[in-house]
């Protein structure tokens, strides 16, 4: 019988900071459950950056048709009123 110990599984590496990962990678991070609890200051940034995204693209306005000036059709036999309308 030899004496041999069972080893433990290889620790992962240790992930950088939370602070000084980008809101790409540490976005990436949560969802492979590489990070189980990420701190509130992480989440925050996220939904930051994920708002600061959508304002950004948001929605084209519509083309506002180019109207054009048209006079009234004058009525035979009819003269002008001047200013008042009367």
């Amino acid at each position: 019988m030899t004496d041999e110990q069972p080893q433990e599984p290889a620790a992962p590496p240790p992930l950088p900071d939370q602070a000084e990962m980008t809101a790409q990678d540490l976005a990436r991070a949560i969802l492979d459950r590489r990070i189980t609890r990420p701190r509130i200051t992480s989440v925050r940034r996220l939904a930051e950056a994920l708002l600061a995204k959508k304002a950004g693209k948001g929605k084209k306005k519509a083309k506002k048709a180019d109207k054009k000036v048209r006079k009234l059709a004058k009525i035979p036999g009819q003269k002008g009123l001047g200013q008042n309308g009367r």
